[in-house]
């Protein structure tokens, strides 16, 4: 890998505030799963539970997005 190549991955890490973010989506989901189960809020959602990022990247608007980006995949937690 090159130099250019290292600061480019660099910068797209940062822009997507990775690994804090995937870290921030784990988070989320349990307090969400909290929130529903023992809150008695069964409409809560992922979003309402994770900051927003203060960067402009147009990319990072979309929640499916963000996922895909990060590779999230939550396990399905239905009975």
């Amino acid at each position: 890998m090159t130099e250019r190549e290292f600061r480019a991955w660099q910068q797209y890490a940062a822009r997507r505030m990775l690994p804090t973010r995937r870290m921030e989506f784990y988070l989320a989901q349990i307090a969400m799963l909290i929130a529903k189960t023992m809150g008695n809020q069964p409409e809560a959602t992922l979003a309402d539970y994770l900051f927003d990022p203060d960067d402009d990247g147009a990319d990072l608007d979309d929640e499916d997005a963000v996922k895909e980006a990060l590779g999230f995949s939550p396990r399905n937690m239905k009975d």
